[in-house]
Formats: C-alpha cells, structure tokens, sequence
C-alpha cells in the first residue's frame, strides 16, 4: 500500500483535467483544437520553461479523452531499434481498458543528435504510422535538429505562470494538507518560483518541515535558465527599468545575435506608431555597437548592445502592457538561407557553363544575364547536363 506522506506535493496534486489547469488557457484551447482535427497531425509539441504545466497538460488530455497513456523520456530514445520496439507496437494496438491511447514522450530537447544516432529519425517515421495521438514534451523545441519534428507537429507553448496564479495553487494546496504558512511566505515563494509551478509546490513542501519562518531564506531565488519567450515578455510588456530588466538577456542560453533577430521579428507585433519607431530606433543603435565589436574586437561594448536590446526597446512605453502574445521565430535567417540556395543554384550552372565552354566561371557569372538567353536552347541545357532544380531557377 502506498504511503500518502510520502509522495511529493507536486505529483499528488498534479491537475487530472482541463478545468484544473490554470493560467494556460490559450494553450488548452490549441491542444482542444489539435484533438479534434487528428489525425490530420498526429503529434502536438507542448513547450516551456520547467514547472509550467507540460506534463500535467498531457495527463490531462488522457483524463479528457478517457485514453490509456504510455509515458516515455529521452533516456528510452538512445536508438532506432528501441524507439521501433517499445513505441511502434504501442503506436498501432489499441487500449484494452481505456478508449484510447495516448503516447507521451516526455522531455524530447534531452536526445542528443549526435548520441541517439537514429532517434529522432524513427520517431519522426513512428508520427507517420501512429493510430494515436502523440504527446511530445520539451523545454526548447526551437533547436536546429527538431526542424522536422516541428513542421509535422502541432506547436503549443506555454508561458510561464503568474505569481498570483501559483500563490492561489499554494494556499489551496495548504487547506488540504491543513498545513498553517502565513501570506506573507506564501507570496515570497510564489514569487521566487518565477513562473516554476512545481519548484514552488516542493518549496512549500519543504517550509511546511521546518520550524521557522527564517529559514526562508534557505529557499532562495533561483537562477534557472529562462526562454526567449519569457525573456521577450518581460522586455515588451514592463515599462519599468530596473536591474531585472538590465539582465534580462544574461539567462537566455542563446547566442547575442539570434537574440537581436528574435527582437527584430516581433517589435512590430507590440508596438505601433511613435512606439514602433523608437523601438527601431533603439534596435539601430544596439547594432552600431554589435558592429563596433564585431570590427574592434572591443568586447565592453557589449553591456551597450545588452542595454539598448533589453531596457532601450522596453523604454518606449509609458505605461506596462497587459494580454499575451505569440511570438514568431525570426524569418530572416530563412530568407538568408533561402538566398543562399538560389545563389548555390546560379553559382552551380555556371560552373558547368564554363567548363563546356572554356571559360573561367568569373567570366560566366559576370555574364549571367546573357547566360540566361543562351540557355533557352533546350540543345544547350542537355549538353550541360542541367537538374530540373537549375532549370526551374533559370525559368522563373
């Protein structure tokens, strides 16, 4: 028989239903939707910072469609071969007690593309032959290697919690552990969770221990990496400029200038007339100085780009903004890339160009244009041997 005094706080009172999830309402609405298209995506990826409800969202969903659920993590996808042998059966059979199945894979951001040779691509294959929904839990979606996963995939995010939301968990979960901690405790550990639901249920679990309200101070704030959404939030929607916003950026694990694009693609989603020029404004400035240490190797300007990116684009505003808002993965480093293919594309005719007639391949892309007319001789086009892929790119 289970022991109740000794199950965390956290899993003993994880939400079982869409009702008891709080402060998510956008995401449940999307993950209602992703429910009722299937199966034209077989999966949904919910993502956000630790703490945020992910987990519970997917026990939920169980509990909402009456589905057995079958709970996997990234240490069960260190291969191909046992992705096929543990997933693939489970993917096709159906319940024998329940209405359905659910598939979850918990915490996918921990297989590693190098490692788990042959993981992602399975599970990838698996989405395909799936009779069942497929719930994937990840802390950060937005890496290179889940570009796939992602576009086969219903993208969900979850915002970090409001501290109000979590202190209204904590007393709730005080009544019914008849535990006595007072507001003023219960409003500090709300607070230091940072959006962190289950980090600040195990605090209370721990406070609830102890003897004295100073020891308090044993908690502590914690210094947990933050995601770029999170980040973008507080930038957009505080006015105020304190040490907070100064350091917004320095727990973001990720590099300076995507940042600088992340900030570029959504300014315009926040701000509008004289807000949206000054925002810009303040944009310009941080790249004068992204430009100074990228040419003078003088890495001291960069507590001016780190200002002017958090606190000057926060600045523009009089007042704090309320609501939220879904931010959108910066697009131009698609359309760079999508550049980048069309000039491989052009480089790549000419060099077949220059070799059937003995030029150099300089000479060949300097004369492109009339290149292009040559080519129109589908003779020429077969003696050069060129892909469907040239030929369209010389059509257009």
């Amino acid at each position: 028989m289970i022991n109740m005094d000794n199950i965390p706080w956290c899993e003993k009172y994880r939400t079982k239903s869409f009702e008891d999830i709080q402060g998510q309402e956008l995401a449940v609405d999307k993950v209602r939707f992703f429910l009722r298209s299937f199966p034209k995506k077989k999966a949904v990826i919910l993502h956000g910072a630790p703490g945020t409800g992910k987990t519970s969202l997917a026990y939920a969903i169980a509990y909402e469609t009456d589905s057995e659920i079958l709970e996997l993590n990234a240490s069960d996808l260190r291969n191909k071969e046992k992705i096929a042998a543990i997933i693939g059966p489970a993917s096709r059979q159906k319940s024998l007690f329940n209405k359905s199945k659910i598939i979850l894979v918990d915490e996918v951001d921990g297989v590693s593309a190098i490692k788990d040779r042959g993981g992602l691509g399975e599970l990838l294959s698996l989405l395909e032959k799936s009779a069942f929904p497929v719930i994937i839990t990840a802390n950060d979606i937005w890496q290179k290697k889940f570009n796939l996963l992602r576009q086969k995939s219903e993208v969900v995010g979850l915002k970090e919690v409001d501290y109000k939301i979590i202190l209204g968990i904590l007393n709730e979960v005080c009544e019914k552990e008849n535990c006595a901690v007072s507001g003023d405790i219960l409003t500090s550990i709300s607070i230091r969770a940072r959006g962190d639901i289950r980090a600040a249920i195990n605090d209370l679990q721990i406070l609830s221990k102890m003897d004295s309200p100073e020891l308090m101070k044993e908690v502590g704030e914690r210094n947990k990496e933050q995601s770029i959404f999170s980040a973008l939030q507080f930038v957009f929607k505080n006015s105020k400029i304190d040490d907070a916003m100064i350091k917004v950026f320095d727990e973001v694990n990720m590099p300076l200038d995507e940042i600088f694009l992340w900030i570029e693609e959504n300014i315009p989603l926040e701000y509008s007339g004289a807000e949206l020029v000054k925002a810009y404004d303040a944009l310009s400035l941080a790249d004068v100085f992204r430009g100074r240490i990228q040419r003078q190797r003088y890495w001291r300007f960069m507590v001016y780009e780190y200002f002017l990116l958090g606190a000057g684009v926060a600045s523009v505003k009089k007042y704090n903004r309320a609501g939220w808002t879904g931010y959108k993965k910066p697009s131009r480093i698609l359309k760079i890339w999508l550049q980048n293919q069309r000039a491989m594309k052009k480089k790549t005719i000419c060099i077949k160009y220059a070799k059937v007639c003995h030029i150099s391949i300089k000479t060949a892309m300097k004369d492109f244009l009339l290149l292009k007319i040559i080519l129109e001789n589908s003779k020429i086009r077969e003696q050069m041997r060129l892909s469907s892929e040239e030929i369209d790119y010389l059509e257009k």
